[in-house]
């Protein structure tokens, strides 16, 4: 017989109960709460079923402390190889295995189990709250766990993701420890999401001046330094010292900066941040520069 949602998060929470209270590894029964909270928060606001991110969560650290031994038993001798080469792998594997021996059968939550260590592209948006809400549950104080808390609760999910997957990057190596591909995999694929947020964050700040005849271009083809090209049109100076104060004030506290600014106080006013440039003109400046026209033949991005 087929358990209801209801009643295999009640059986998945028997289970940790059994497994780690009372247990030298009661805190990781903490976490495990708190991952699933933030899971099924965050499930709520990006709208997917917010119980199954809620299971997922319960389940995703069940293993944590088996043997790889006891773990290798449910596992594929495919699966195995690979943990053999990582075995942070391991538990995560195994956990999902778990899930679909003892609880359900959702291949999606299975999947985000299996891969909330470090990802995999593609990500489901399940698999992508499982492995952000891994990260930055409340009991975790470490400060890169922090700020990565702090984006996500900006709307910074992406940039959240990717700061993560950096950092974590960043202290495996720093422990002379081989990279897993699946982070790499992540890490590029989550800069260019990130990208979007940042275009997002500079639209809005665009709109909140009225600055109009917004365009933003993709520019990777014919620049190697900079993605996105944004132009847009303002009616006076003013405007253009407003838009850098509200980008600085939206990109506080995230890794986005305003590396250096042009043309202060003139009719084409440039604002580099770092792989997007945005460049605001008056509309005879425009006209007569007319860089969209030299972008014509790239992709426009439509981002909100």
């Amino acid at each position: 017989m087929v358990m209801s949602l209801e009643e295999q998060i009640k059986k998945a929470k028997n289970l940790l109960e059994d497994k780690y209270l009372g247990s030298v590894h009661e805190k990781r029964y903490i976490h495990i709460l708190g991952v699933a909270k933030v899971a099924r928060e965050l499930a709520e606001k990006y709208g997917i079923n917010p119980e199954e991110a809620y299971l997922a969560g319960l389940m995703h650290d069940y293993y944590r402390y088996e043997s790889e031994e006891e773990m290798a038993k449910l596992l594929t001798p495919e699966a195995i190889s690979e943990c053999q080469k990582c075995p942070i792998l391991y538990h995560a594997y195994a956990s999902s295995a778990a899930y679909l021996k003892l609880i359900g059968s959702s291949e999606e939550i299975a999947e985000a189990i299996k891969y909330h260590t470090f990802g995999k592209v593609p990500m489901t948006k399940l698999g992508e709250i499982l492995l952000i809400s891994d990260y930055i549950e409340d009991s975790r104080t470490y400060e890169d766990c922090v700020k990565c808390r702090s984006l996500v609760k900006r709307g910074l999910f992406y940039t959240a993701i990717y700061e993560s997957t950096l950092h974590t990057i960043n202290y495996i190596s720093s422990q002379g420890k081989e990279v897993h591909p699946y982070q790499y995999q992540v890490l590029a694929t989550y800069k260019e999401k990130m990208q979007v947020e940042l275009l997002n964050i500079i639209k809005e700040a665009l709109e909140k001046v009225r600055a109009t005849n917004i365009k933003i271009y993709e520019t990777k083809e014919v620049s190697p330094f900079y993605d996105y090209m944004v132009v847009a049109s303002i009616s006076a100076n003013r405007q253009s010292e407003a838009i850098k104060g509200y980008l600085e004030e939206y990109i506080e506290g995230t890794p986005f900066k305003i590396r250096s600014t042009e043309g202060e106080g003139t009719s084409w006013y440039l604002l580099d941040l770092n792989t997007v440039i945005l460049s605001l003109f008056t509309n005879e400046e425009r006209e007569r520069v007319d860089l969209d026209k030299l972008y014509s033949h790239l992709k426009q991005i439509s981002v909100d």
